[in-house]
């Protein structure tokens, strides 16, 4: 369910602002409202924020350098002091600004290093003395014309150019790449580039040393976090005359906690029911059993609006459907349930949430390639007879599995409009919603005959598109709403023809399915047809269908998130009413605990 919100005012003295925060910051139950403001404090905290970040982002890159194991130099000694974020980026301004040098030298060494080795302060004294020295880049075959106050030395050659110096009085055509002249000898931009070159392998090392104290820099993080938060909620106080306020929403079971927490403060409170134009944030409450798809909705983005449905118990289940069918290898499910049992063992402390819904999209796609009978593409009449039962038999036929498409999109598009009749019973638009449903059934007899052989429209059928069109048209709107809602009567043909596109749209189920089945068939034939010998045969074929199973793997996963989240999330959400509009519940609470003081007490800069 999607939980109920009340708006919340908070009334307090203007100098009792400051702890009146700090107390609700550790109450950690109302989602503030955020007003722009460009005070220098609250730029400077956000700006701590993004440090901190930054200290993370820079030992989570140095760590997986090749540079940063320990076969690169001697184990780096531990930190006397524990780490700060501060002192992570210092290392990373210097790493930054060696990088920068590193550059130059090589470019330096680039334009020079053929050149040999020179001393600058020999050309500087030439030059004071009035006589031009110039180093080159020339074409082999040039000639060059020098009078006796100058003359030309080539210094080495190259495929079709010569590299030289010229010194005095000379003529250099046009052809010819003047190159400036170095301020260190070749030997000490060498040494330079070798010097520089180790302290940013030396940097690396100990940033990457320093993701064994992770866990310190984030606590530092959390607390900057804290006082970002704090100073947000300060600059967003509304105040007049002596009065300071805040504003926001809190879950309705969760306000009577502000409620004693304001009786004993001396605020004011309002707590009421959000206004029609106000947007609350969204908090899901999924039954236990769905609880995981919340971590979905993350990774993916998404979140319905408060005063939309929560079809989070609809999404986990058509989703992890859609998943097994996609990937559709009993093979490939049992590997994906390896890794995961395998990945949860390695970390025990890691959230549940990712590793049950992997073991549930895993368990399901075995089922459905024990029903299909699909082991890494292995052809069925190559299988054991056991294997090969009706179920199998029935599925392995085109139009049989295109039909079941079909017939899956019309029972997911039927759920969510039979979903919106029950909750707008006993109003009479419920009635137009079942029209949808009679709609959505005869569109699926429509795509059947199109595309299904052998399928025959049922004369019946038409009965109920007239019934149902009927239906809709007579019902979808109150007398009271056509004058401002009567366009959505002219939209009808075409919102019905729509409708058509929305079934035939799941057939993506079984053409992703099939492609998936191909391309490991014939990576298969591939490895196993190489006129090699044995000895060579072997690592070949391992290798051919490693890449190839590999690959059908991540195009699997690809298919997953672009075609399973399309379904849920556009085909069922528009029948549903559902536009992903919401934004997440985040309550106003503290990152780290108290340390030593009062509830409510936080290091707060001074406004």
């Amino acid at each position: 369910m999607i939980v109920p919100m009340q708006r919340v005012t908070i009334l307090c003295t203007e100098a009792d602002r400051d702890t009146a925060i700090g107390r609700l910051q550790a109450l950690g139950v109302l989602h503030l409202d955020i007003a722009s403001s460009e005070a220098a404090d609250r730029r400077q905290a956000e700006a701590g924020v993004a440090e901190g970040d930054e200290a993370l982002r820079l030992i989570a890159e140095a760590a997986a350098q090749p540079d940063a194991t320990a076969a690169a130099g001697p184990p780096v000694p531990a930190p006397a002091e524990p780490p700060t974020i501060q002192g992570v980026l210092r290392l990373g301004r210097e790493a930054e600004g060696i990088e920068a040098e590193i550059g130059e030298l090589d470019d330096a060494l680039a334009q020079v290093g053929g050149f040999g080795e020179f001393d600058p302060a020999a050309a500087a004294r030439l030059v004071a003395d009035g006589i031009p020295v110039q180093l080159f880049r020339a074409p082999a075959a040039l000639e060059f014309q020098a009078d006796d106050a100058g003359f030309v030395r080539i210094l080495a050659r190259e495929d079709h150019h010569v590299l030289g110096v010229a010194i005095g009085a000379v003529a250099l055509p046009e052809a010819v790449e003047r190159i400036p002249l170095p301020d260190r000898p070749l030997s000490r931009l060498r040494e330079r580039r070798a010097a520089a070159g180790a302290r940013h392998t030396a940097i690396n090392r100990e940033l990457a040393a320093l993701a064994g104290h992770e866990k310190a820099l984030r606590a530092e993080l959390a607390g900057r976090i804290e006082l970002r938060d704090f100073v947000l909620a300060r600059t967003s106080t509304g105040q007049a005359d002596g009065i300071a306020w805040l504003t926001g929403y809190c879950p309705s079971e969760t306000v009577a906690r502000l409620h004693d927490a304001a009786r004993a403060s001396g605020w004011a409170l309002v707590a009421r029911d959000p206004a029609p134009d106000e947007e609350p944030p969204t908090l899901i409450r999924p039954p236990t059993f769905a609880r995981p798809v919340t971590g979905l909705f993350k990774m993916l983005g998404i979140l319905p609006g408060y005063r939309e449905t929560d079809i989070s118990v609809a999404f986990y289940a058509f989703f992890t459907l859609f998943f097994a069918m996609l990937v559709g290898d009993a093979g490939y499910g049992a590997l994906l349930l390896a890794g995961t049992l395998a990945l949860r063992a390695r970390f025990r402390r890691a959230p549940a949430a990712p590793f049950t819904l992997m073991t549930l999209f895993s368990a399901a796609t075995i089922v459905w390639g024990v029903l299909s009978a699909t082991y890494f593409g292995i052809p069925a009449d190559a299988l054991p007879a056991a294997l090969r039962h009706p179920v199998a038999r029935w599925l392995a036929e085109q139009q049989n599995i295109m039909q079941f498409c079909f017939f899956l999109g019309a029972l997911h598009l039927s759920v969510a409009r039979l979903w919106n009749a029950a909750g707008l019973f006993p109003s009479t638009k419920a009635l137009a919603q079942v029209g949808w449903v009679g709609i959505v059934w005869t569109m699926y007899a429509a795509a059947c005959m199109v595309s299904v052989e052998g399928f025959v429209f049922p004369p019946y059928m038409t009965g109920v598109a007239v019934v149902s069109t009927l239906m809709i048209a007579l019902f979808m709107l109150e007398r009271s709403e056509l004058r401002t809602h009567g366009v959505d009567l002219g939209m009808l043909p075409l919102n019905i023809i729509s409708c058509l596109g929305d079934i035939i749209s799941y057939v993506r189920l079984f053409a992703v399915g099939m492609a998936s089945v191909k391309v490991a068939e014939n990576f298969n034939a591939m490895a196993l047809d190489l006129a090699l010998p044995l000895w060579a045969k072997i690592p070949c074929v391992l290798l051919i269908l490693l890449a190839g199973h590999g690959l059908n793997l991540l195009m699997g996963a690809l298919s997953i998130l672009v075609h399973a989240v399309r379904l849920n999330t556009l085909e069922f959400s528009n029948h549903k009413g559902v536009s992903w509009s919401g934004f997440a519940y985040r309550p106003f609470r503290r990152q780290t605990p108290p340390a030593g003081g009062a509830a409510g007490s936080v290091a707060v800069p001074t406004a």
